[in-house]
């Protein structure tokens, strides 16, 4: 009796395991022709996590325009090996961070690769 009881607790243990990985979406990175393709020419709306909910506007010639809750700025990107590079005039960021897909999302990892830096909305 007690072995059954021992089997259905790691059998249940196993199985709550299972779905959770099953239920976590693949994060999977961009390569670098996909990372140009999702950011060049496009205007995307995205979410902090730090706060706010930045428009962004990465433009063909490789400048950029954000709008943040009122505050705006400007700066230069570009893809360097899959990782968005950013550098504004006044917004404190610069660097160049992994895009990854994660389920349905596009996510902007800062240069650390710990973190989210933004997620991009469709």
């Amino acid at each position: 009796m007690r072995s059954c009881v021992l089997m259905s607790a790691f059998m249940l243990t196993l199985g709550s395991g299972l779905a959770q990985a099953q239920s976590a979406p693949a994060v999977t990175p961009l390569a670098n022709e996909e990372a140009v393709a999702f950011i060049k020419g496009k205007n995307l709306n995205s979410v902090r996590l730090a706060g706010g909910e930045p428009y962004l506007q990465f433009k063909e010639d490789g400048t950029m325009y954000g709008n943040n809750g009122g505050s705006s700025d400007s700066g230069k990107w570009k893809v360097e090996d899959g990782k968005l590079c950013m550098s504004w005039r006044k917004w404190e960021y610069e660097g160049c961070g992994k895009l990854v897909r994660v389920g349905d999302a596009v996510q902007h990892l800062y240069p650390d690769g710990a973190s989210v830096h933004l997620i991009f909305k469709k």
